[in-house]
């Protein structure tokens, strides 16, 4: 004895159409025929030639303008409704299925449910019925790009438009699913990104329930939208189905669009079924993103071999999306405007209080010490510089040799190093000088000087000439053997060494400040990883303590820190296993499943285009 299950997979890709809001706009498509579907795809659109099938000129009230596409079940037209006035989309049954009673009563049904659905995220169906012994149903066209199109436009979204499009398809899945309906068919080609990027919605609702209406009516042959990349288990073995089956679904969904790879990937279907039923997913991984740990545990707790497993209604996958917006505005705010915790304020700023302390304090040390060296060897020049003048006029003042006195002096005078000098005898008369003035004249000390040093024979004095400019006055006794014969001032520039002191504080200030930056940059950055690695754990422990074993850490750090999560893993993971011994288990045989087109030929390996096959089950 036979007994088969048949699911017809991309059903209709194409059957759901995009739209404009006038008759004459085409939504863009890749080269192919106006696309206005979700579910659009070369396989939908070459099931059946188009020759085959003339399109008529009105469905009922509904005037048809063109054609949008076609599937196993149905064909879509673009049509006018003259007594509203706006344009729409009308999916027509095929003629073979329309002439199956069972297959039709319960294709109006299900049609019936699905315009009951009233939410921003589902196409609304407008109207259902019957013209030209064909049923029909009227619905919701819509000005937008499919999500299989972007896919491959993108390869893959951000985090921020993933999670986006996830709270959006979780709220209208919570609405269905409370309502009575399951989709079935959770895909890209099955939602709807509308023109403002923004906005998604799912698309042919209803529809995916019929194999439970048929089933209802003793069929055999029924058939359920579905896609094989994106089928749960329970799904893929023919087992009862309900919206944990969607919540699967939607588990694959978000892999693929962070990752832009299904979970499961083989070259033919007898593998991609087996690795569906038995393997377990790896967690998502992008190089150069961050992938928050709330996201991937999401999406590790959607994708559950055991229906029992997963969120077991999407108010509970709900609450897990708040959360993880919460840590993602947390993330965001950090980043836009960094809001320093205590603990990490008070580290940072008191890590880097006690560097600049301690660099202020070896920053005047070294600069008082080093300006009190440069300090003494100018006045040890000063000095050198007053005893040789000293020693070479002495003889002449000896011997009274004005001549010889101003001679000395002028070649003084072209030295660039000494800007003033004066010979005065042992009763204060200047008998010579750089100032011709001064000369015969008492000597009269400079104003303004401040004594600095002094010896036995010599006293050096320092003095301010301008704002920038600033000298030594080394005022040394003239000697000629053991007598007295007067004394002699040099007066030398200090520009260079209070240029020099003045250079040396601006260069150690900028390096304290660069030190106190980076020590600051580093000790934050340090403490903001702790920071977050402690509140990751915090909050995987508080999941823990719920009673959710699922959860797990990312491990990114070869430290103590990743050992820390690869620890914290292996308790979660033991406790998991603990829990679940008595656990129903998926089980099933996938070698004698069969897969086709609707056509009938039959295929092995996997297309890349979620094309529209058929899944038989053959028990002997």
């Amino acid at each position: 004895m036979q007994s088969r299950f048949k699911t017809s997979l991309g059903d209709a890709k194409g059957e759901q159409p995009t739209s404009s809001n006038n008759a004459n706009k085409r939504s863009p498509s890749s080269g192919k025929a106006e696309r206005s579907s979700s579910l659009t795809s070369s396989s939908a659109s070459s099931s059946e030639p188009k020759s085959k099938a003339v399109r008529p000129k009105n469905v009922g009230r509904y005037k048809v303008i063109d054609e949008l596409g076609r599937g196993a079940m149905a064909y879509v037209y673009k049509a006018y409704d003259p007594e509203i006035d706006r344009f729409l989309a009308v999916k027509v049954l095929r003629e073979e299925l329309a002439n199956d009673d069972d297959y039709r009563a319960g294709f109006i049904r299900e049609a019936k449910l699905a315009g009951q659905l009233a939410h921003p995220g589902i196409v609304t169906v407008y109207d259902v019925g019957v013209a030209d012994d064909k049923p029909y149903i009227a619905m919701e066209l819509l000005d937008g790009t499919p999500l299989d199109d972007l896919l491959r436009k993108r390869q893959r979204f951000t985090v921020n438009f993933t999670v986006s499009i996830l709270v959006q398809l979780t709220r209208a899945l919570y609405y269905a699913h409370k309502q009575g309906v399951s989709h079935r068919d959770i895909k890209p080609g099955n939602i709807m990104c509308l023109a403002d990027n923004k906005t998604v919605k799912i698309t042919d609702f209803g529809i995916a329930q019929l194999d439970d209406s048929l089933a209802s009516a003793g069929k055999t042959q029924e058939k359920v939208l579905g896609t094989p990349e994106y089928m749960s288990p329970e799904q893929v073995l023919g087992q009862s189905l309900d919206a944990r089956s969607d919540l699967y679904s939607l588990g694959s969904l978000i892999h693929t669009m962070i990752t832009g790879t299904t979970p499961f990937r083989a070259d033919d279907y007898g593998e991609l079924f087996r690795q569906i039923i038995k393997d377990k997913p790896e967690n998502m991984s992008v190089e150069g993103v961050t992938i928050p740990d709330e996201l991937q545990d999401i999406v590790r707790k959607l994708l559950q071999k055991q229906p029992d497993k997963r969120y077991q209604n999407a108010a509970l996958l709900m609450r897990d999306i708040k959360e993880l917006l919460n840590v993602m505005e947390t993330q965001q705010k950090e980043q836009d405007r960094p809001g320093f915790v205590s603990l990490r304020l008070r580290w940072t700023l008191g890590m880097a209080s006690l560097v600049a302390v301690t660099m202020l304090i070896g920053l005047v040390i070294v600069y008082f010490q080093q300006y009190s060296a440069m300090r003494n060897m100018a006045t040890d020049y000063g000095y050198s510089t007053s005893k040789l003048i000293a020693f070479e006029v002495a003889e002449p003042m000896l011997l009274q040799d004005q001549v010889a006195l101003e001679a000395i002096v002028s070649d003084l005078k072209q030295n660039q190093d000494i800007e003033y000098v004066s010979l005065r005898n042992n009763q204060g008369k200047v008998l010579a000088s750089t100032l011709s003035e001064e000369v015969n004249k008492p000597f009269l000390p400079f104003a303004g000087s401040e004594l600095i040093d002094q010896t036995e024979n010599a006293a050096i004095y320092s003095r301010t000439v301008s704002s920038n400019h600033q000298v030594f006055d080394v005022d040394s006794t003239i000697m000629y053997q053991d007598k007295k014969l007067g004394r002699v001032v040099v007066t030398v520039s200090a520009d260079n060494l209070v240029q020099s002191a003045k250079l040396t504080l601006i260069i150690m200030i900028v390096l304290m400040i660069i030190t106190l930056i980076a020590v600051f940059v580093m000790t934050l950055a340090f403490a903001r990883k702790i920071s977050a690695q402690s509140k990751k754990l915090s909050l995987a422990l508080e999941r823990i303590r719920r009673g959710q074993f699922n959860r797990r850490l990312g491990v990114e750090r070869n430290d103590e820190f990743g050992r820390m999560s690869i620890a914290f893993n292996q308790m979660a993971e033991s406790l998991e296993k603990r829990f679940d011994k008595g656990a129903p288990r998926i089980s099933g045989d996938t070698e004698k499943l069969l897969v086709s087109k609707p056509t009938g030929e039959a295929v092995k390996s996997t297309d890349s285009d979620e094309s529209t096959v058929i899944l038989e089950k053959y028990q002997d």
